[in-house]
Order: structure tokens, then sequence, then C-alpha cells
């Protein structure tokens, strides 16, 4: 079953991209930005999901953002029952060139549609915007399978995991030695456009472990996610490529979060102090509620998947009032700190957290079918960890319709931690002693 716009070209001749969560805000980002990008060429894209009114306005949602492309694109829906039952994800793998798998949460899952994808008898490209750690070992531990099988495979390739980790990797290629410490901040006003299921993913997060490093060894913090940790600068003083991030973000509040970069990118340049990573949002608010809602929720209670849900559900209505009063805005911050004391940091700013994230995994996805080399699965961190690849990606990345600003590596005087760290980890220190 679908449904499909019309087309002048035979579809054996197109590139194929299927993409899981195809209806839903990321999934659409993603198509747009393809179509946008190969406009020149004759492409197949095919919006999977569950929901047939759901997908046919993510079709019409495409393909009105494209309405200007030259060659008539095909674009479908087509009924998936399960994404993570191999024998339905198979056939819809069977179907693609390239695999894009955006339907979270990844939380408490096995890579079912990465599986499908290296043994398929046709995909050869497979990303995905994954963020759980059990879920990118188990991953991982396919990268045999895929290099067997020729399909290049990208986990985490969103904006934040993904550019993010890419943008890491730049900014320790300019540290003369080895990085001692490793910062990953982000700011999303509301939603950022990118759906409710955000909301979820949020919430269940705050009942996982944050994985960071601490003096040169992998810790897991039980008691740490969702605490405030203080103020972030999200731009550079005296920096021009940041003025649009200072007017637009400024500084705010963050909170801690179990983003798996702190671990497998702190991880990749074997440093030797420690690693963060935390995220905020607009209103300032909500950043404040959260706080209290962590303190006063038994962490267990948040890992239930039904309980996060209810809150998420809950809570939306609220937050989609508040989230139609404010910009999609979106900004990072990355700060590499050398053994030798100079400190990089990176700015990027994007007027939309959901297209930027689309427009990340489009560009990661077309990188992947351009320089596929010899299948395997792999982090970003770990596929653009030479110079060559990673300022290609880079160039792609930071110049997306909507970018408002990006600074390129910064040697700066010093790139200081949020203004609460310290706290904050003697905080969750302390709650697990108890």
């Amino acid at each position: 079953v679908y449904i499909a716009s019309s087309s002048v070209t035979a579809l054996s001749t197109r590139t194929s991209f299927v993409i899981t969560g195809g209806t839903g805000r990321i999934g659409t980002a993603v198509a747009t930005h393809l179509l946008k990008q190969r406009h020149n060429d004759s492409i197949r894209i095919i919006l999977a999901g569950r929901n047939p009114e759901k997908g046919q306005k993510a079709v019409n949602e495409v393909l009105r953002a494209c309405s200007s492309t030259e060659n008539h694109p095909s674009v479908e829906w087509q009924y998936v029952e399960d994404v993570w039952d191999f024998s339905k994800v198979l056939p819809l793998a069977d179907q693609a060139d390239c695999f894009i798998h955006t339907a979270g949460p990844y939380l408490n899952q096995q890579p079912v549609p990465l599986q499908a994808a290296i043994a398929s008898t046709r995909c050869k490209a497979y990303v995905d915007v994954s963020d759980p750690l059990d879920y990118l070992d188990a991953s991982l531990k396919l990268s045999n399978e895929a290099a067997d099988s020729q399909t290049t495979c990208l986990l985490c390739a969103g904006a934040f995991p993904g550019m993010s980790n890419v943008l890491a990797m730049e900014a320790a290629s300019c540290i003369d030695g080895r990085v001692r410490d490793l910062r990953f901040n982000y700011f999303t006003a509301g939603l950022g456009g990118s759906g409710s299921v955000n909301l979820e993913i949020t919430n269940l997060g705050f009942g996982e472990p944050q994985a960071q490093f601490e003096k040169g060894n992998l810790r897991l913090y039980k008691n740490l996610s969702g605490r405030l940790l203080g103020k972030v600068d999200f731009y550079l003083q005296d920096e021009e490529k940041s003025t649009a991030a200072q007017e637009r973000i400024g500084r705010q509040t963050v909170f801690a979060w179990p983003f798996p970069e702190s671990a497998t990118v702190a991880r990749e340049l074997a440093i030797s102090g420690d690693s963060s990573a935390a995220m905020g949002t607009a209103p300032d608010v909500w950043n404040t509620m959260l706080g209290i809602l962590v303190d006063i929720v038994p962490r267990k209670w948040w890992k239930f998947a039904k309980f996060s849900k209810f809150l998420a559900n809950f809570s939306e209505p609220l937050v989609k009032l508040t989230d139609a009063f404010l910009e999609e805005t979106h900004g990072m911050r990355v700060d590499v700190v050398g053994e030798n004391d100079k400190s990089v940091s990176i700015v990027q700013a994007h007027e939309s957290f959901r297209t930027c994230v689309g427009q990340s995994c489009a560009e990661f996805a077309l990188d992947l079918i351009s320089f596929p080399g010899k299948g395997g699965v792999q982090l970003p961190e770990q596929r653009y960890r030479d110079d060559t690849g990673r300022r290609r990606i880079i160039s792609k990345l930071t110049s997306t319709p909507g970018t408002l600003g990006y600074t390129g590596a910064v040697t700066v005087s010093e790139a200081p931690a949020p203004s609460d760290l310290d706290r904050a980890l003697q905080q969750a220190n302390t709650a697990e002693m108890a």
C-alpha cells in the first residue's frame, strides 16, 4: 500500500532512499533536503510509517517544499507495521540504495533496521539518528557483517549527536598534543520544531546513567542526568561569525543529558581529563521545571516508557502553546582543552533545530553514497577522523539553508565549563552514596 506522486522516469534508474519515521517531523525534513540537494537527479523517496493519513500529509508536505524541483521526483508513502521487526523492515531495505532510520526512540531496542540494511540485496548505505550507548555498542558489533556485505553504515548522523561529533574532532585537530577536556553544550528553543516524540526521548534520558569521562576514565553517573548545570555562552566573544548566535541565543541555562558523544568522542580522542554533555531550552522556566521534576521523581520511574510517554503527553499541549510564540532556534558549542591548556571552541547556530537535524542526516547520507569506502559500521568521529573527509562534510553541514553562523575552530583564552557543573557533580556523587 502506498501513496505516490506522478513521475516521468523509470524507478529502476533512480537512487532510492527509504526513510523510516518518514511521516515524522525529522523524516520529512530529511526528505525535503535530499530532494533539494539532488534536484538535478532523478531520485525516489519512500516515507515509511504506519498511518496512511499522516503518510499522505507527509508526501504532500515534502512535494510542496520542493515544488521548484525540475525532474518531478517520486515521493511516496509505504506502510510498515513495525520498524523493529526484521521480517517487516527487510522488504523496505530491499527497495533502498540508502536506508535512513529516524523512527525513535531507540532506547531498549536492538538495531533491527541496521541488520535489515546489511542483509538487504540492494542497500549499500545506512544512516540513523540513534543515541543510546547500548544501542550504539550493539550496532558497532555488526561492523564486520556490514563490511562483508559492502554496506557503509553511519550511526548518530544528526545534528547532536552527529555534526557535533565531527566539530569536536575538528577542534581537537587544532590542539598541539593530547586532549584533556571535552565539552558539548546544546540549545533548542522549545521543541525546535522536532515533534512531540522529542519530549518522550528527553524524559527517558532522565532515567539513564550519564556516561562521561572523569580523569581519563569512563564513568557512569547514575544521578546526574537532568541536573541543572548553570549557564553557558552560546557564542564566542568578539567573534563576528557568532554574532547571530549571540543575538538569537546568548547565554542560556543547561542541564545534563546522556548524549553519547561525551563518551564516544572522548574515547576516540583518548582524553586524559573530563568530558560533559548538556542541553538547554527556552523559555528558561522549562529548564527550572525539569530540574525540579528530576529531583522529585525517582530515577527508576523515568526508565518506564509508559511513565515517560504519559508525562510527555501531559505536557505536550502546554509545550506546543509556548512553542507557538517561540522560534525553533538551535545552537551548539563544542569546547576542547589540551593538556597544554590550549583551548579551542566552535559555535554553530541554525534557525531551526528540526531542519538542522534533517539537513545534517541528509548530508551524511549523500556523503556515504558519494564516498562509500569499504563498508562497516562507524560513528561520525571515526568516519571523519581524517582531515580530508572531515572538512568535506563540515563544509556541507555548516552551509545549509537556515544556518545562522559557524565560527570554525577558534583558539580562545579560556573555554569555561557550565557555571554550576562542579556543584552538580558533587550533588550527583552525594546522591549515589546515599
